[in-house]
């Protein structure tokens, strides 16, 4: 029989203790960890999931910085990797491009405007 192999070992810094757990940085990435009895844990299962964001699906602005164009307009149809927008941050134009196939149905921001990371920039339809 084959031995299996070791488990793999993730290095995570601890950034701050938290009332009901930790937040944890890997990879350059936060992440908030829930730490629960397991009697919290299966009392879980009652729970109503969140109400999904007004946003999802949206493109949303990866970094603080500043909207500098917005290459399409409400109504166009847009596809897989087309330029959407150009963001800069840090004296670096990002350019933002369609993840999906799909029509734009709002834009969240203008040109000039400044942006906070994850907020709206270019809404599709559903």
């Amino acid at each position: 029989a084959a031995a299996a192999p070791p488990p793999a070992t993730l290095v995570v810094q601890v950034q701050e203790r938290l009332p009901l757990g930790w937040r944890l940085c890997a990879f350059g990435t936060s992440f908030t960890v829930l730490a629960r009895p397991p009697h919290y844990a299966a009392l879980g299962v009652h729970m109503k999931p969140p109400p999904p964001s007004p946003f999802a699906g949206s493109l949303l602005s990866p970094m603080p910085g500043t909207l500098h164009s917005v290459a399409v307009e409400v109504g166009e149809r847009v596809a897989l990797g087309q330029e959407l927008c150009v963001v800069e941050a840090m004296k670096m134009q990002n350019v933002l491009v369609a993840e999906r196939d799909g029509v734009v149905s709002e834009l969240y921001a203008t040109p000039g405007d400044t942006l906070a990371a994850d907020q709206p920039i270019v809404g599709f339809e559903k």
